[in-house]
């Protein structure tokens, strides 16, 4: 991949408009909840190191350290703010994503602090070497594009293979707005591997961005993949990170109590199963919350999946899987990892609880179908998300591969094997399923390939029966 020009960016996102309702979206989210159930227990992002990208302004790009909402943090100058002063959007961004008094993540103590240029930049490292960073988390409220207009030259397939390619490699999570408005689709929104984050009220870009003249990244893709009640994007997406940042400590200090497996990343460490981008993924869009009733914001979510409205991996195309809730994704990660049956497991899972399984699809006696066993309580409903991600190779053309997974429930509780939902989409790489169970009914989630596929694919699953 070799170094391109500086990209062109885009229009910045709309600066956070209002200071005096900061503190209500925590209980619309289930923050509020999850302290009173947690107490002292109630993690704070401590240990997690993370990055805020931020586009450009004529007063700078960094957030202002100087406030009491970023004392005793260290933020790193990985761009050379230039300009000498801050910018407001960043600060506003930095609030609600790592601040002292407006975040759900105050622990969080160290941030590399990018532009987005020059982030961008950094991707475009040569063959072999890849782009290393030690964050676990990056935000990006900010929209723009890799066309560099001084030699008519689109940069931004390689932009999209460098982020997908850092999200897959070095478990990175990226977290990203989709543009404010009915507009065009932001370009990291695109990337298969990120988590796209919208509005409550709806009025973001929705669907995928299409590099011309690139077969792997086209149109037709569900996005965004959650949205957060704020009434701009910029706003509501440090919500989604600072909520990962939550999920990443429970998963890393979980340990092996939580995760039955690891990998160890050079410059990162340890990365267990229940704090892998996959896992903290499908537990955020398995968390969501469908339907809403919000007291911080007037914008609500009703009518999910209405007609016109439903896409074939399970979602709904306004508000993806729904509603951030930390709470319910707080249970996903908490309940721990559940082996499939196929995996040595009994396949009886819990009402919440993930599954990681790193070699999937048939390929080297991989198998082909995972099976999950759940009988429903009184009045539950069950949410689950399979999230895997498009795989990209390090080489100078960063070839890139997407395995094709099918996720469906049936009753098991006749004779015969009652289908009851499925989700197949062979665009996405999240398959979603949204269904009211029958009380003491047992159920079979079943995760599959295509009969003619053969490959080897990690994935994560994740899911939340509750009312």
């Amino acid at each position: 991949m070799k170094k391109h020009k500086t990209p062109l960016l885009g229009g910045l996102l709309s600066l956070i408009a209002s200071l005096g309702v900061w503190a209500d979206y925590k209980a619309d989210v289930g923050f509020v909840a999850l302290k009173k159930e947690l107490g002292t227990r109630m993690p704070t992002g401590t240990g997690v190191k993370v990055t805020q990208v931020e586009a450009a302004t004529p007063t700078g790009w960094m957030p202002d350290p100087g406030l009491a909402e970023f004392n005793g943090k260290t933020i790193n100058d990985l761009s050379g703010n230039s300009a000498g002063s801050y910018s407001d959007h960043a600060t506003g961004v930095a609030q609600l994503f790592y601040g002292n008094i407006t975040s759900m993540a105050p622990g969080i103590r160290t941030i590399d602090s990018y532009e987005a240029s020059a982030w961008l930049n950094s991707l475009s490292t040569e063959e072999g070497s890849g782009f290393q960073n030690t964050s676990r988390i990056a935000n990006h409220s900010w929209v723009g594009n890799g066309y560099d207009s001084s030699d008519a030259t689109d940069h931004n397939g390689d932009i999209l293979r460098g982020v997908d390619r850092l999200v897959e490699r070095n478990e990175y999570i990226q977290v990203v707005a989709m543009n404010n408005g009915s507009g065009n689709q932001p370009l990291l929104g695109s990337a298969y591997n990120v988590i796209a984050v919208g509005r409550t009220d709806g009025n973001h870009a929705r669907g995928s961005y299409a590099v011309p003249g690139d077969k792997t990244y086209g149109s037709g893709r569900t996005r965004p993949d959650i949205v957060t009640p704020k009434d701009t994007t910029s706003a509501a997406t440090p919500l989604a990170s600072a909520t990962a940042a939550l999920l990443v400590q429970i998963g890393h200090h979980g340990a092996t109590r939580l995760s039955k497996g690891w990998t160890n990343i050079s410059g990162i460490g340890t990365v267990y199963n229940a704090e892998r981008s996959e896992t903290v993924k499908a537990a955020l869009m398995a968390g969501a919350d469908r339907q809403t009733r919000n007291t911080g914001i007037s914008a609500n979510i009703d009518r999910y999946r209405s007609s016109g409205n439903r896409t074939i991996n399970g979602l709904d195309r306004r508000y993806g899987a729904g509603q951030l809730n930390i709470l319910n994704s707080y249970h996903v990660i908490a309940a721990g990892e559940q082996n499939s049956f196929q995996d040595g497991g009994t396949g009886a899972i819990r009402a919440s609880g993930f599954d990681y399984d790193g070699a999937f699809g048939g390929l080297s006696g991989s198998n082909r179908v995972a099976s999950y066993f759940i009988t429903a309580g009184s009045g539950l409903t069950l949410r689950a998300s399979l999230v895997w991600n498009l795989r990209v190779a390090n080489n100078g053309s960063l070839t890139t591969t997407l395995c094709n997974l099918n996720l469906a429930l049936f009753d098991r509780s006749a004779k015969a094997l009652n289908p009851v939902a499925r989700s197949n989409s062979v665009r996405d790489n999240t398959e979603n399923l949204w269904v009211k169970l029958v009380d003491g009914h047992r159920y079979e989630l079943r995760v599959t390939t295509p009969v003619s596929a053969k490959f080897s694919c990690d994935y994560a699953l994740a899911w939340h029966a509750g009312r």
